[in-house]
């Protein structure tokens, strides 16, 4: 068991997904939840899907433990705290939901971590939005050609394989001028900030919150 730096004692759920792979090694599971920590070959994935997992849970107070071992499959086992159905009802917040749906404009969703991808495209979906989803910038923009740039808005990724985030959106707005865009990234230390603020583009920070999201992509939408 790799056991997280967040565990400690209390009242917790736990949630566990079991796989009958091929296991873990010991020198991965050291390094499984880091940014761009990847298995795959260069240019196959940047490695962002497990950090987003750990980043998620750890936004709602919780840790995630992997047991593993070669030829043995994995255990992934979530804990997240648990509140009292009373103190569960009493805090609720409404978030006007309805607000926040699409009218059916079409998104050009831009990832390469395929598990944040489908995510990302079902966060949107579900909420009346069209989705048409890249893995990489050439394929966006051979999208972008196939659709003769009928798109309302682009969402995608700054560190992607080949052509990065901020060259796409700067070839799409070349291509469509005052295209709306929104940019996202897990790595927020490395990223030229001052280039993304001069250029006037969105950032929203990985991971995010799915009324997070929604209210980003509204507000892209509703700017003049």
């Amino acid at each position: 068991m790799q056991s997280h730096i967040g565990a400690r004692t209390g009242k917790f759920v736990r949630l566990f997904v079991r796989d009958t792979g091929s296991g873990i090694d010991a020198d991965t599971l050291s390094h499984i939840f880091e940014p761009f920590f990847s298995t795959k070959q260069t240019g196959h994935g940047t490695g962002l899907g497990l950090s987003v997992v750990y980043g998620i849970i750890a936004q709602h107070g919780g840790w995630i433990d992997v047991e593993s071992r070669p030829g043995s499959g994995s255990i992934f086992s979530v804990f997240l705290p648990a509140v009292p159905r009373e103190a569960a009802e009493a805090d609720v917040v409404t978030i006007p939901a309805e607000g926040l749906r699409g009218h059916g404009e079409k998104i050009l969703l831009v990832e390469d971590d395929e598990l944040v991808r489908v995510l990302a495209e079902k966060m949107l979906s579900s909420h009346n939005y069209n989705v048409v989803s890249a893995a990489s910038a050439e394929e966006a923009l051979d999208l972008f050609g196939k659709e003769s740039g009928e798109f309302d808005m682009a969402f995608s990724d700054v560190i992607l394989p080949g052509m990065d985030g901020i060259r796409l959106i700067e070839r799409l707005i070349e291509l469509k001028p005052g295209f709306r865009v929104l940019l996202t990234s897990g790595f927020v230390e490395g990223l030229d900030f001052q280039k993304i603020r001069d250029k006037g583009y969105r950032l929203l920070e990985k991971p995010y919150a799915l009324t997070d999201l929604l209210r980003q992509v509204w507000e892209v939408l509703e700017e003049e």
